[in-house]
């Protein structure tokens, strides 16, 4: 490493324009020992000389190349998109700066983004990316999950669903969900105070989710929700929820806007998000999450936050955590997802959440949420506890 010092010091002193100016490290020497350090793999010391270069005012497609492998190669994809995009711009036909780009957005997860800049490529490189065209099945998801509660008016509680995802082009994808809920419930009696009949409830539920890449920062989403659930009714109505969103991205944090709109049980229903994602790292090893939500149903309004933060404890495993507080009657989840369509309004909330990585494209998702709800017939509140499991099969 003392050569390597010795060497920068003895570029950065010479090829000096006039004694006016600052000095200039010279193009050829220095553009020879990135190359000799990145054969080498010594990472930390080509990003000391490449840095060094660009504060003393040498800067070219190359160099930001190096540094964005560097950086890619110490876990900083943060830092490497600023390096690969810049060499880009310079000079768009550098297939090398187009793919390490790819990979940098697909270390952050943001595949969008990655599909976008992947376009000029040749299939060669898409393909071992996952980032080709036309997809009609790029994606399966199985997710169970059960609920139990302390509630002599409620029973406990099961949760089904499948995904489906479909690549539509590098700019577009498609997601569609089917699911099933069901529980056995004590309806309220408006006649009389006390107990009422018991009755099973029976939700069925589909989800669409069209996502649009618009420009390397900028996405739009479009989806829709179908639930059917009676509550005992004689007639059972479908409840319908529009959702629109727009995302704005950059390599630290991730912030979304989103508004849904639309009747669940016969009651207008309207909610507005704002979620804010960030990486303070540049990477997944560390990540924070919030959500502020305000729901509007029946002329009121009820806010809700949810705050969180996650980290990665193995190359293949995430954990996070999170919490959330504000009383409201309906909440939908992840761009519509999930819409807790239930009889007695949620008032706080926890869990935690594991993600295991799996060979063959294959994830594992284990999950536990606690959730503080107020009864319907009573007002008292109650805990509900739910663990869930959802595998996932990407290609």
């Amino acid at each position: 490493m003392r050569k390597v010092i010795v060497l920068l010091l003895l570029l950065l002193a010479g090829a000096t324009a006039a004694r006016a100016q600052a000095p200039v490290p010279d193009y050829q020497a220095t553009d020879s020992l990135i190359q000799a350090l990145a054969g080498q793999y010594r990472w930390a010391a080509l990003d000391s000389v490449g840095r060094a270069a660009l504060r003393l005012g040498l800067d070219y497609p190359g160099l930001r190349r190096r540094l964005g492998q560097a950086a890619l190669a110490r876990d900083r994809p943060a830092v490497a998109i600023r390096h690969y995009g810049r060499a880009l711009r310079e000079n768009p036909i550098d297939t090398t700066a187009r793919y390490g780009l790819a990979l940098a957005y697909l270390s952050l997860n943001q595949p969008g983004r990655a599909a976008l800049v992947a376009r000029g490529l040749p299939d060669s490189l898409r393909r071992p990316l996952h980032l080709n065209g036309f997809q009609l099945l790029s994606r399966v998801e199985v997710e169970a999950s059960g609920q139990s509660v302390r509630n002599e008016h409620r029973g406990p509680a099961g949760f089904l669903r499948l995904g489906l995802g479909t690549r539509l082009s590098p700019r577009f994808g498609l997601s569609q969900n089917f699911s099933y809920f069901g529980q056995n419930i004590e309806l309220p009696d408006r006649q009389r105070r006390g107990r009422g009949d018991e009755y099973p409830v029976r939700q069925h539920q589909y989800h669409a989710l069209l996502a649009g890449q618009l420009g390397p920062r900028w996405q739009a989403l479009l989806g829709y929700h179908y639930l059917r659930s009676d509550f005992g009714r004689l007639e059972a109505p479908a409840s319908h929820l529009g959702y629109a969103a727009l995302a704005y991205a950059r390599p630290y944090y991730v912030v979304q806007v989103g508004h849904y709109f639309g009747t669940l049980t016969d009651t207008a229903r309207a909610q507005t998000d704002l979620r804010l994602t960030v990486y303070p790292l540049g990477n997944l090893r560390l990540y924070g999450f919030g959500q502020a939500s305000l729901v509007r149903s029946n002329g009121r309004s009820f806010p809700h936050g949810l705050l969180g933060a996650g980290g990665r404890l193995h190359r293949r495993v995430w954990l996070d955590v999170y919490g959330g507080l504000g009383q409201v009657p309906v909440l939908a989840e992840l761009d519509g997802l999930y819409v807790y369509n239930l009889l007695d309004p949620l008032r706080a909330r926890t869990g935690a959440g594991l993600l295991i990585l799996l060979p063959e494209r294959l994830s594992l998702r284990l999950s536990y949420g606690l959730e503080q709800r107020r009864d319907a017939i009573d007002s008292r509140l109650y805990n509900l506890q739910s663990l869930s499991t959802a595998l996932a099969w990407t290609w």
